[in-house]
């Protein structure tokens, strides 16, 4: 393990294995951490260093994939220091940053069936009272903010996001128990963020409700996917738009022809600094 010294948290290199490098920008669920870490990504690829595969990072750090028989790990470390010592302000710089609608169906049917196939009382309540919240108070609270995508992972398209305005994130307690299911399109809430389920898979956190939107289509039918079978890329932002079951289900029976609401744009840094 190294630290490099910088003017900020100095960053605490691990090398993992023979062909990872971990960078740790800190330890704590923090969206500028994360900013931070996507201009990294985006700098340490401008540098184009001989060696290096790939660059992937969850909330705040980033782990890098390098081939050792074109560079070694401690050159790799010294490439960058260099970057890092330049002192860059993370927070006065802009990303592209899509602002995507998201349909929500509150306390729905299916995510109350998967809790009761599992033993389990329904979720919504449950949350709600976690936070100190009613049921009404807790979707109120929920869709007043918009929400920062932090990362892809765990699977194919699955998004992890926190709200821009941390006065309303919201909390929950994860199962003991994982689910061995969990409907495709059901929002998770748990101690460090949100998530969306692009699959039927297990999981185990607390369901709020669905989105009948796909996030993940390896078959790409809607143009909303031309570019990618994953809906979202890391510093989009997310929009809650609740609805009621009818609206659910007819965007669910035109999902291969439904129009995402997708904006163009930018998000600086410095709007997170206020934010805080």
């Amino acid at each position: 393990m190294e630290v490099a010294s910088s003017r900020n948290t100095p960053i605490i290199y691990r090398i993992c294995g023979d062909r990872f490098l971990m960078l740790e920008l800190g330890d704590e669920v923090d969206l500028k951490l994360n900013f931070k870490a996507i201009i990294m990504k985006e700098n340490i690829e401008k540098e184009n260093i001989k060696g290096v595969r790939e660059i992937m990072f969850a909330t705040c750090s980033l782990l890098i994939s390098y081939d050792p028989f074109e560079i070694k790990v401690q050159d790799l470390i010294d490439r960058l220091k260099m970057l890092e010592d330049q002192g860059i302000d993370y927070l006065n710089r802009s990303v592209p940053s899509r602002l995507i609608h998201v349909p929500i169906l509150f306390n729905d049917r299916w995510t109350i069936e998967c809790s009761k196939a599992h033993h389990l009382p329904p979720d919504l309540e449950s949350v709600a009272e976690y936070n100190g919240l009613s049921v009404e108070e807790f979707i109120k609270v929920y869709t007043s903010t918009d929400y920062w995508v932090k990362y892809l992972g765990f699977c194919p398209g699955e998004i992890s996001f926190n709200a821009l305005d941390p006065e309303k994130e919201l909390r929950a307690a994860q199962l003991k128990v994982p689910r061995t299911w969990t409907p495709q399109g059901a929002i998770g809430i748990y101690r460090s963020g949100n998530c969306i389920y692009p699959a039927v898979i297990p999981g185990g956190v607390k369901l709020i409700g669905r989105t009948p939107l796909r996030i993940f289509d390896i078959h790409q039918k809607n143009p909303a996917f031309k570019e990618s079978p994953a809906l979202f890329i890391p510093g989009d932002r997310l929009r809650v738009i609740p609805i009621d079951e009818k609206e659910y289900l007819a965007i669910e029976k035109n999902i291969d022809t439904y129009q995402y609401e997708l904006e163009e744009g930018t998000y600086s840094g410095s709007w997170l600094r206020s934010s805080s």
